[in-house]
């Protein structure tokens, strides 16, 4: 589920050594084409060959800076989107001392657990896979039902007892944490950079770097450090975009610092709690 094409199962250094072993091996490739075609070239089209190798390098720096801007909109998304979940998450966990007991101990228990398993509050250490992610996510929408439950009185804590009256206070809030948790979702793994796009630009690279290569095949004069240069920039701006793209990033991080002092929050509130229970009931 959190895959949504063939990049995402790619090391991320993978794909940016392959990327740019693939441009200087299609600048070699447009070099040795170049030098073959040398002694029969004329001036003329020496020279439109260099105007086309500076029209195909700005149609795809071009092409870079749009699809980088998209991968930046995609990532503040999911920045706004986790920020908007903490603030539901609080409200929701307020509103659940508007329940009577023993649900509302439940309630904010369920909560407290829900936001200590969002993905982005785990151990910054932790790199998270692809997998752990899917089985945290499939606990946090049980964490969701089970609060559902609790919000429309179709749960257990109580049974036998007088009928349950609804709050719908809390029951638009938990709606609200729900929503959120799908936004987000779509945001990480469906709102993606379409494959077609990446095929383009890679296609695009490549034939920008055989042009280069022919241009200096022509002239018969090249420097291999520019070329290793020009072949790691274009990579590293790619392979860059990719991961802003990806659902787990490796060279970016989202602040989820809001998440984590909210779970401390809450833990330390229901810690208190107990403890004054405790007091009172020796």
């Amino acid at each position: 589920m959190l895959i949504s094409h063939f990049f995402d199962l790619i090391p991320i250094w993978f794909l940016l050594i392959g990327t740019v072993l693939l441009m200087a091996l299609f600048i070699e490739y447009g070099f040795r084409l170049g030098n073959r075609h040398r002694a029969s070239a004329k001036k003329a089209q020496t020279a439109q060959v260099r105007a086309i190798m500076g029209a195909g390098l700005g149609l795809l720096a071009f092409t870079l800076a749009f699809t980088f801007n998209t991968g930046q909109s995609h990532y503040e998304a999911r920045v706004q989107d986790l920020a908007e979940e903490a603030r539901i998450a609080r409200i929701t966990f307020m509103q659940a001392d508007l329940l009577e007991e023993p649900r509302r101990s439940k309630a904010r228990k369920l909560l407290t657990d829900y936001v200590e398993l969002r993905p982005d509050s785990r151990d910054p250490n932790d790199k998270p896979t692809p997998e752990r992610l899917a089985e945290l996510l499939e606990k946090a929408e049980n964490y969701q039902h089970e609060l559902w439950l609790l919000a429309v009185g179709a749960d257990e804590t109580v049974a036998g007892d007088a009928p349950y009256v609804q709050n719908s206070s809390f029951t638009n809030s938990v709606l609200a944490l729900t929503d959120i948790h799908y936004k987000r979702l779509h945001s990480a793994v469906m709102n993606r950079i379409p494959l077609t796009i990446w095929m383009t630009i890679y296609l695009m690279a490549v034939l920008s770097m055989i042009i280069m290569g022919y241009q200096a095949g022509l002239t018969e004069r090249r420097s291999p450090v520019a070329t290793l240069t020009l072949a790691i920039a274009f990579s590293s701006v790619i392979v860059l975009i990719a991961d802003l793209d990806r659902p787990v990033m490796s060279f970016f991080k989202i602040n989820d610092q809001l998440l984590v002092e909210l779970y401390q929050q809450m833990d330390e509130e229901i810690l208190l709690e107990e403890q004054a229970r405790e007091s009172f009931n020796p």
